[in-house]
């Protein structure tokens, strides 16, 4: 391996110079001058660069633990943490607001009620301790001695193997419980942050009060079962194109219903043209290249290559690599694709192939031995280097100069968007609308769209019309923004499509009940034949296109022609008289005719029982409900300066 190194050194030290650029590009800072500025402002209250950027390496470190996280995940991750620092800073005003405060009671039976928690913590502590003797004995025997007393010195609940809870408690008391740093910094989060949001979604649910007959009559509702004969006509059997709703139907029903189509997010919409990244017979050629160039590598006797170590450091199977290369099947028996069991099968135990090209990409294979079941039928243990045909930074950089030249032309006013795509034979596309944290729905994510979609104000203003040339895996795209809608706007165009959808499928269903009303008579002289296995009576007695069965279910259950749990159920069921059809009622999946059989009151005893959980549980999750639409609004409606475009370009 060293021999290799050295004949390759120089390109060992472009490449290695290549990474480190490549990482500085990754990590997307604008300069130092940018970290002048807060991550965010909210009611007058900064959130600091030091802040935000260790508390997202905390989150990296602890979740995902060196997983490779792409450019989107960590878009993702920074909007959530800096949404995270928002709620902090304006749940702290709402305690100090309320006068909510952690009392010292509070935070010890909040201690005592948790040991696991703290257990938990303790040992991390004690074990980074303990790393941190390791690093600074001076010999085997200071490790042991030092180890060992640290070890003594700790609580006893923590290093015996069973838990004692009655030890635990008593430590709590003792002012060594409290020279543990985490135990400063639970205490701190008690404090400041737990035991205060309690107190504050207690006292936003103070007003919820159900009462016994509330919860009785929402039990017996829940309850009741009803038997009945059920008549419905799909709205499916009377489809209406959208294409024959009227535009002006459509405006006529959003004018109607302005409230109801606000924007709740600034969106945008663009024009963009778009290229594939796929690599071209000159990458093919140069990845053929140096797969030859590992593969004389480790065919040459005099070189101490070693091909589990050159596996580990090229092979771009993340399955396989971290082996040797080795992988788990054996070839021989299906699993690879032809060409790769083809060239494994014929080589002896120890060879190694010449590069072979599947869909893969390349691959150099070692063969660790061949077998012969009982069948007749010969496997191999092997190992293989993997080369993906992936495109070059050189045949990205033709598809970018392409776009560029799309680019330039638009921002120079030499030509619109359209021509200056049609002259090069792109396809101009319109996109979907997005908002901030949304992709355009054919690309993916694109980074930098946002940045040149809502710029910081912060920024000086971007004279160019088109965004900088975008790129992920897949693509790269020249994009400009043709549409512009800010929260709190009621943009028809953005709803259109879904009103003329909506009113389509309402005329289906007016159809369906139009229909229904003409078999009225039939549907209630229907007798469903006794026998259903024979097919000619069932055949005689159907009403064309109506269904019609009998049920037993509650308000809450599934009902043919309604759905499950449907809102309407509840006043079709309990407002037929027992034994007469009721009227034709129109519902979203078509119309239905409801006839009631029987109706099934709860016993006492059980009314009794779910009336008094209807009571409990009511008062939970209403009170809860209550406390997240209450941090919503007050999310919603505060103003916050995002400054993430600043350090990073999302």
């Amino acid at each position: 391996m060293l021999t290799w190194i050295n004949e390759k050194a120089k390109w060992v030290i472009v490449i290695f110079a290549a990474g480190i650029v490549v990482g500085l590009l990754a990590m997307d800072r604008v300069p130092k001058t940018a970290q002048s500025y807060p991550m965010g402002i909210v009611n007058d209250k900064k959130i600091s660069y030091a802040e935000f950027d260790s508390r997202v390496k905390m989150i990296v470190q602890n979740q995902y633990q060196g997983q490779h996280l792409e450019d989107e995940q960590y878009a993702q991750l920074r909007s959530e943490v800096l949404r995270s620092f928002v709620r902090q800073i304006l749940m702290t005003e709402q305690y100090e607001k309320a006068g909510l405060a952690a009392s010292v009671a509070e935070i010890k039976s909040e201690f005592k009620r948790n040991p696991d928690a703290i257990r938990g913590r303790l040992v991390q502590e004690a074990q980074a301790r303990l790393y941190a003797i390791q690093q600074q004995a001076t010999s085997q025997e200071d490790l042991m001695q030092r180890s060992q007393a640290y070890i003594a010195s700790l609580p006893k609940f923590l290093v015996d193997s069973t838990f004692n809870k009655d030890e635990f408690d008593a430590w709590l008391e003792t002012p060594e419980a409290f020279r543990w740093n985490m135990m400063l910094r639970y205490e701190e989060e008690l404090n400041t942050s737990i035991i205060p949001s309690r107190q504050l979604q207690a006292l936003v649910g103070a007003s919820v009060h159900p009462t016994t007959l509330e919860a009785n009559w929402s039990a017996e509702r829940r309850l009741t079962d009803f038997d009945f004969d059920i008549a419905y006509v799909s709205a499916s059997d009377f489809a209406v194109a959208d294409s024959t709703v009227d535009e002006a139907s459509v405006k006529g029903y959003f004018n109607a219903h302005v409230d109801s189509f606000f924007v709740e997010k600034d969106m945008a919409k663009f024009q963009y043209v778009k290229l594939p990244v796929e690599a071209t017979a000159g990458d093919d050629a140069r990845i053929r290249e140096y797969a030859m160039t590992l593969y004389y590598q480790l065919s040459d006797t005099s070189s101490t290559a070693n091909f589990e170590d050159m596996a580990r450091i090229s092979s771009e199977d993340p399955g396989s690599a971290e082996n040797g290369g080795m992988l788990d099947q054996e070839a021989g028996r299906g699993v690879f694709v032809p060409e790769f069991e083809k060239a494994a099968l014929a080589l002896d135990s120890g060879a190694i192939s010449e590069p072979v090209k599947s869909q893969f990409g390349y691959h150099i294979i070692k063969s660790y031995g061949k077998s012969t079941d009982s069948t007749g039928a010969v496997s191999a243990k092997v190992g293989h280097i993997l080369l993906m045909v992936t495109a070059s930074s050189e045949t990205i950089d033709s598809l970018e100069q392409i776009l560029a030249g799309v680019k330039s032309d638009v921002d120079a006013g030499l030509k619109d968007f359209a021509t200056a795509a049609k002259e090069r034979n792109l396809e101009v596309v319109e996109s979907n609308w997005i908002s901030h944290n949304e992709n355009i729905a054919e690309l993916g994510y694109l980074k930098g769209l946002a940045t040149y979609a809502w710029p910081n104000e912060n920024l000086p203003d971007d004279e160019s019309v088109v965004a900088p040339i975008l790129k992920n895996n897949k693509w790269v795209v020249a994009a400009m923004k043709v549409g512009d809608i800010k929260a709190g706007d009621r943009e028809y165009s953005l709803f259109a499509k879904d009103i003329k959808a909506n009113l389509a499928s309402k005329k289906a269903s007016a159809a369906a009940a139009a229909y229904l009303n003409t078999v009225v008579d039939k549907v209630k002289a229907y007798v469903a034949p006794a026998d259903s296995a024979d097919s000619a009576a069932v055949a005689a007695a159907a009403i064309e296109k109506v269904t019609v069965e009998s049920k037993s279910a509650s308000v809450d259950g599934f009902i043919p022609g309604f759905g499950y749990a449907n809102a309407n159920v509840a006043k079709v069921l309990n407002g037929q008289k027992i034994g007469e059809w009721g009227p034709v009622v129109e519902t979203e999946q078509g119309a239905v005719m409801v006839k009631v059989t029987a109706k099934k009151a709860p016993e006492a005893e059980a009314l009794k029982t779910a009336a008094s959980e209807e009571v409990a549980n009511s008062s939970r999750f209403t009170a809860m409900t209550l406390f997240n639409e209450f941090v919503g609004k007050i999310e919603a409606g505060t103003p916050v300066e995002n400054n993430l475009d600043l350090f990073y370009k999302d």
